[in-house]
C-alpha cells in the first residue's frame, strides 16, 4: 500500500499532464487504504457471497442517494469522485469491523517469509501487469489523441465492464471451491465443474456480445449521450472482447492460479501487456478509440488462447461442441431480433427494451429445445 502511495506521488510529480488531476486522484487513491483494510479475499475464501451481495447493495444504494442528491453539474466532479468512493470505503470498512469473526489480528513481524514471500511476489506482479494491461488503453489514447476520444472510449468500455462484472460473478464465487477441489486431489469433480463453468460462461456470452454488436449505438445513447454516438464502434468491438475476455480470466483465475502455476499466469498476462501496448502505437493512431477496442480484442484474444494452452495440463476446458453449437444457433435468433428492433425505429431505450423482451427468454427456450441444460447442470453441480 504504502509502495502504492509512493508510486503515485512520483507521477504526479514527473507527468504535468497528471498533475492538473492532483486532488481527484488523490480522493479516488483514498480507496487503495480501505480496500487493504477489507480484507475481501478472507469473505471469499469462506464464500460467504450473501453478506458481501447484501452490504455492496446497500452501500451502492447510498453512494447513488448521494450522487442524485450532491452532483448537480460540471463544477461538482470533485464531489462525484468522494461519493464514487463512499460506496466502496464504507463496504470495506464493514469488511474490517468484522474480521474477527473468522480471525484474530494483530501488528507483528514474526513472518514465515520464506514459505509466502515468492508466491505473494508473484502474484503482487501478476496483479501490478492485469492494472497495466487494463489501463494502457485509456493512457495510450490520452497521450496520442485527446480527451474527447478518452471519453468516447471511456463510454464504450463501462458498458462492457459492467457486463463483464455481472457475468465474471461466475468465475468469482467458484473460485474458492474449484480451489478447494484442486487442494484435495479432488480431480475428476474439479474437472467437471471447470467444464460446466466454461460451457455457461460462453452460453452466457455470446448472446451478449452478438445484442451489442447489433444495437452499439443504441445502446451507447441510451448509457451516455447523442454526442457519444461515435463510441459505437468501440462498444461492438469490446463486445465481442466479452467471449475472449471472461474465458481468459476464467483459465487464469479459476484453473491456474488454484492449480499453483502462478508463474504462468504472470507470462501469458505479460505477453498479452506487450501484444496490447504494441498494437495500440499501431491502431491508436489510425483508428483513435476503435483502434484501441481493436487492440484490446486481439490482446484479449492472445491472453485466451496462451491460458488455456497452459490450463489444459490440470483441465479438460473446451466448451462442450453440443452447447457451442446450439449457443451459435440461439445467437442467430438474437442477431434476428435486434435487427427487428432497428427496424422499428424505436427510440434507443424502447429498442432496447423491445429486444431484451424478445431475446432473452427466446434465447433459453432455444437452447433447452435443443437439448443445452448448462444453467441446470450448474446448478445442481455447485
Amino acid at each position: 500500500m504504502l509502495l502504492a502511495y509512493l508510486g503515485l506521488a512520483a507521477c504526479l510529480l514527473f507527468f504535468s499532464k497528471l498533475r492538473e488531476y492532483g486532488p481527484l486522484i488523490w480522493t479516488l487513491s483514498s480507496g487503495i487504504i480501505f480496500t487493504t483494510l477489507g480484507c475481501e479475499w478472507l469473505y471469499a475464501i469462506h464464500e460467504g457471497y450473501g453478506y458481501l451481495a447484501l452490504r455492496n447493495i446497500c452501500f451502492q444504494i447510498s453512494s447513488l442517494i448521494l450522487l442524485l442528491t450532491y452532483v448537480k453539474d460540471e463544477s461538482d466532479l470533485l464531489l462525484y469522485a468522494w461519493t464514487t468512493v463512499a460506496g466502496s470505503a464504507g463496504a470495506n470498512l464493514i469488511n474490517f469491523l468484522r474480521l474477527r469473526k473468522y480471525c484474530t489480528w494483530s501488528l507483528t513481524w514474526r513472518f514465515s517469509w520464506q514459505q509466502h514471500l515468492l508466491p505473494i511476489l508473484v502474484l503482487f506482479a501478476n496483479s501490478l501487469v492485469d492494472l497495466l494491461y487494463v489501463r494502457a488503453d485509456v493512457a495510450q489514447l490520452g497521450v496520442m489523441t485527446s480527451d474527447y476520444y478518452v471519453g468516447l472510449y471511456l463510454v464504450a468500455s463501462k458498458v462492457t465492464a459492467l457486463l463483464k462484472q455481472l457475468l465474471g460473478a461466475v468465475i468469482v464465487v467458484t473460485v474458492p471451491r474449484l480451489a478447494c477441489l484442486y487442494g484435495q486431489k479432488g480431480g475428476e469433480f474439479f474437472q467437471k465443474l471447470a467444464r460446466q463453468i466454461a460451457d455457461l460462461l460462453v452460453t452466457l456470452a455470446l448472446p451478449a456480445a452478438c445484442a451489442l454488436f447489433v444495437l452499439g449505438e443504441e445502446v451507447v445513447i441510451l448509457t451516455a449521450d447523442l454526442y457519444f454516438a461515435p463510441a459505437a464502434g468501440a462498444m461492438k468491438l469490446l463486445g465481442l472482447d466479452l467471449v475472449f475476455s471472461l474465458l481468459g480470466w476464467f483459465y487464469m483465475a479459476a484453473v491456474l492460479v488454484p492449480a499453483r502455476q502462478e508463474k504462468a499466469a504472470l507470462l501469458a498476462i505479460s505477453i498479452a501487456s506487450v501484444v496490447n501496448i504494441c498494437l495500440n502505437f499501431l491502431l491508436i493512431s489510425a483508428f483513435k478509440e476503435a483502434g484501441a477496442a481493436l487492440a484490446t480484442l486481439l490482446a484479449d484474444l492472445v491472453t485466451c488462447l496462451a491460458c488455456y494452452f497452459l490450463a489444459k495440463k490440470s483441465a479438460r476446458l473446451l466448451p462442450s461442441g453440443k452447447k457451442l453449437a446450439s449457443s451459435l444457433l440461439g445467437c442467430l435468433y438474437v442477431y434476428l431480433v435486434c435487427q427487428a428492433a432497428l427496424a422499428k425505429g424505436l427510440g434507443p431505450g424502447a429498442m432496447v427494451f423491445w429486444a431484451a423482451l424478445w431475446a432473452i427468454p427466446g434465447y433459453f427456450v432455444i437452447l433447452y429445445l435443443l437439448g443445452n441444460r448448462v444453467l441446470l447442470e450448474f446448478k445442481r453441480g455447485s
